[in-house]
């Protein structure tokens, strides 16, 4: 069976190595049948390790590794994955994006129509970001970094509450004159101090800006919406799972292949294969020119 051969992506940030070498240019295979029917099945919110298996899955190979495994795509950072999934969704489904936002304003409710093109919110960045930002604080110097796959995976499995969250984010993100911090380092921060760190990383992000924001067509409200890259490509495969499982059915019944040899193949082969399972079935030639 026939593969579709990876896409190349630049990452805008991409993985240091210990060497403090930045790896950047991957390549990027479109989603195989298997993939999409884990991600149908995946719930609204999903677990990062879950996305991080998927990426490896995905990534044939990533500057210098060739083999990229869920390591590996756990230490990229949240702007990569995020970018890597936007890829991954325009590869399925075009460029395009349409959502739908309710008005929040009291009293409205009004729906109103969102068009996105993805390739506006991840441009590819040919200058490469440092590995850290620094920022000079009266504390001295501070390093920050980006978060990772990893610093998620943490905190999807971390209690407390959304502020006990962020401080051990942060505590993860941030050394003082290299000296990691602990939560309760990061809260004994003056504000000003804080404010000027989260300030240097906002600034100094490479990921994608996924905050969009829309006009009502009733009240001329503004809406804000944030868009999660992962979260929608799961929810757009669910709503096409029963269209996978029929491809499924339909190719084995006539080609006697196998469930597991079906998922895994990508969608446009699949789709491939039922076209010219079509023409055959309506008398048509597989190919144009032949009788």
């Amino acid at each position: 069976m026939l593969f579709e051969p990876p896409i190349p992506v630049l990452l805008p940030h991409g993985l240091f190595d210990e060497d403090g070498r930045c790896h950047r240019q991957g390549e990027l295979r479109p989603l195989t049948g298997r993939e999409e029917w884990a991600l149908a099945q995946a719930g609204e919110q999903l677990d990062p390790r879950t996305v991080s298996a998927l990426l490896a899955s995905c990534l044939g190979r990533l500057g210098d590794y060739r083999d990229v495994d869920a390591s590996l795509a756990a230490a990229l950072t949240r702007g990569d994955r995020h970018h890597l999934a936007l890829h991954l969704r325009a590869r399925m489904y075009g460029d395009r994006l349409m959502l739908v936002a309710r008005c929040p304003a009291p009293g409205c409710g009004a729906l109103a129509d969102v068009d996105v093109r993805l390739s506006a919110l991840a441009p590819e960045r040919p200058d490469a970001a440092p590995e850290v930002l620094r920022v000079v604080l009266p504390e001295g110097t501070a390093e920050v970094r980006e978060p990772t796959g990893e610093d998620d995976a943490v905190l999807w499995g971390a209690g407390g509450t959304r502020e006990e969250r962020s401080a051990l984010l942060w505590a993860r993100l941030v050394e003082v004159e290299g000296r990691p911090l602990s939560a309760g380092d990061w809260k004994a921060l003056p504000a000003r101090s804080r404010h000027a760190v989260a300030l240097a990383l906002a600034e100094g992000t490479t990921a994608p800006d996924l905050g969009l924001m829309a006009r009502c067509p009733r009240c001329s409200a503004w809406l804000e919406l944030e868009l999660d890259p992962f979260s929608l490509l799961a929810r757009e495969l669910r709503g096409g799972a029963a269209r996978l499982e029929t491809e499924v059915h339909v190719l084995a019944f006539h080609y006697h292949w196998s469930e597991t040899d079906i998922l895994a193949l990508p969608r446009s082969r699949r789709w491939r294969y039922l076209e010219l399972l079509r023409r055959e079935l309506e008398g048509h030639p597989l190919v144009d020119g032949w009788s």
